[in-house]
Order: structure tokens, then sequence, then C-alpha cells
């Protein structure tokens, strides 16, 4: 996904979080999210592709062992 598509999920969820609350505070929304555990777009998106990158990395099947490099460079940017 791009950046602004991450940039609109987090809108998306800030606003929600805004008109539950009734408010118009980036610090009160903060401190929602945080007392939810709502993590950014970004991260939600990343924690199954990590798991996959583990699993391409560490399998046994040819296939997977040809791509082990290149899931191993992209587990060190995630």
């Amino acid at each position: 996904m791009r950046k602004s598509q991450f940039s609109s999920l987090n809108f998306a969820i800030n606003s929600t979080f805004r008109k539950v609350f009734d408010t118009r505070s980036q610090d009160v929304v903060d401190v929602c999210l945080e007392m939810f555990n709502c993590v950014p777009a970004e991260q939600t998106v990343a924690m199954p592709k990590a798991k996959f990158l583990k699993r391409v990395n560490n399998s046994n099947n040819m296939l997977c062992q040809t791509f082990a490099v290149e899931a191993a460079k992209e587990l060190a940017i995630l």
C-alpha cells in the first residue's frame, strides 16, 4: 500500500474516535487509541507480512529458499 492510503485509513480511524468521544482534540484521540490498543494502519498491515516473510525465510521448500534472501531483506526493513 502507498503512504497516502495508510494516511487515509489512519484519518478514518481518528475521525471515528473523534465522533464517538465527541472531541476535536488529537490528544484525547491519541489516549483513546492507546487505551483501546488501536495500532496505526501501517503496523496492522506489517504484522501479517512479517509473519509470512519469517515463514518463507525458515522454510525448507526449494521455492521458498529461492526467495529467502529477499524475505530477509524485507524483514530487516520492517
